[in-house]
């Protein structure tokens, strides 16, 4: 730390200020000494600068130019080093009284926790992690570690689904695979309904065995929709249980994989959003790389690769074959909206994406 430099006479003729050390501080310490004209004190990082102070020099930009015995240090630095303020912080000057520190809808992390404690926040007031059920259902069902018989595929929802929830900032709670009958989906319907949210899959379309809405209806389930007109995803199922002062909300996801993953994106990730205090961004514009064209009635959540490219996000369509091909959606970081209206898009328009990946 350095005061105002001696007068010029009393300056070496390197251009160089010779100043007297009087003190030494370390982090933690209060300075006992007023800095005057060609005085300096020997300070560590971290600590407090003396009153008096003009500017703070690195030790290796100073040099000892001797001292006859008995009499105080001193050092020398050249006047280039010597600008005002320079290698102090002043106080304040990273957060003022009144400031805002963590918006409402931040997810807390190991940064904003170091920012509270620095600010003397030990508790701050949060929104709860929602903890949702997951459910599989299905007859042909078999544990994804598992060889399957005849007739039967492995579980890859369900992981998937898990995943997708922590993703979301959710707690998932995974539940026994049900059976396609009525007294299986009921036993596993009825411990789901305690979390926040309950995620099914499988049974929620039309089929003989796809009994999962019955069992929510006879289980107080109030349905909000059924179908929508999407692709993948038609068979979407949306209710709620209101019991005892406290609600569960339900999702009926389709039990195909890209269409359970559709529709988490696009119906469930905003909703677990909304429910964890957060603001949804995942919905995007980006630019068309090539012509796609919609063919029936219904809108399209066509996967894509979203790129980066000079400046702008790009979303590039990939070959798809059906909502069972889980292949080509391991390729897509997010999914492009297409509605049957248009018709045709062409390459270089811009078009609504959903990031899987939490872009934006």
């Amino acid at each position: 730390a350095v005061a105002q430099p001696a007068p010029a006479s009393d300056q070496d003729p390197q251009s160089a200020a010779v100043c007297t050390v009087v003190e030494t501080g370390t982090a933690g310490m209060v300075p006992q000494r007023v800095l005057e004209s060609g005085q300096s004190a020997r300070i560590m990082t971290g600590a407090l600068v003396p009153p008096g102070t003009r500017c703070v020099v690195p030790v290796e930009r100073t040099s000892l130019p001797g001292s006859a015995a008995g009499a105080l240090e001193q050092v020398s630095v050249p006047l280039e080093f010597l600008k005002p303020q320079a290698h102090i912080l002043p106080a304040g000057s990273l957060a003022r009284r009144g400031d805002i520190l963590l918006s409402a809808g931040t997810q807390i992390r190991a940064q904003h926790i170091a920012l509270l404690a620095e600010h003397g926040f030990a508790r701050i007031p949060v929104h709860r992690r929602v903890e949702a059920a997951v459910l599989a259902t299905g007859n042909e069902l078999v544990h994804h570690s598992e060889s399957p018989p005849p007739g039967c595929i492995r579980n890859s929802n369900a992981p998937m689904l898990q995943a997708q929830l922590s993703a979301a900032g959710a707690i998932p709670r995974m539940l026994r695979t049900a059976q396609d009958s009525l007294d299986s989906l009921r036993r596993q319907i009825q411990t789901g309904l305690r979390a926040d949210v309950l995620l099914l899959t499988g049974g929620v379309s039309a089929g003989i065995l796809d009994l999962v809405p019955q069992v929510l209806r006879e289980e107080g389930v109030e349905e909000i929709l059924h179908g929508v007109r999407m692709k993948p995803g038609k068979p979407l199922f949306v209710g709620v249980l209101r019991q005892s002062g406290r609600q569960c909300l339900v999702f009926g996801l389709p039990g195909n994989p890209v269409s359970s993953l559709a529709c988490f994106e696009l119906f469930v990730r905003p909703v677990l959003e909304r429910m964890g205090g957060r603001t949804s961004v995942s919905s995007l514009r980006a630019l068309l790389t090539r012509n796609f064209t919609v063919r029936g009635d219904r809108t399209i959540c066509q996967p894509v690769q979203l790129r980066l490219s000079e400046g702008h996000l790009t979303a590039e369509p990939l070959a798809w074959n059906s909502s069972a091909d889980l292949k080509s959606a391991s390729d897509a970081n997010g999914m492009a909206i297409f509605e049957p209206e248009r018709g045709d898009y062409v390459a270089g328009e811009m078009v609504q994406v959903i990031s899987w990946d939490g872009w934006g």
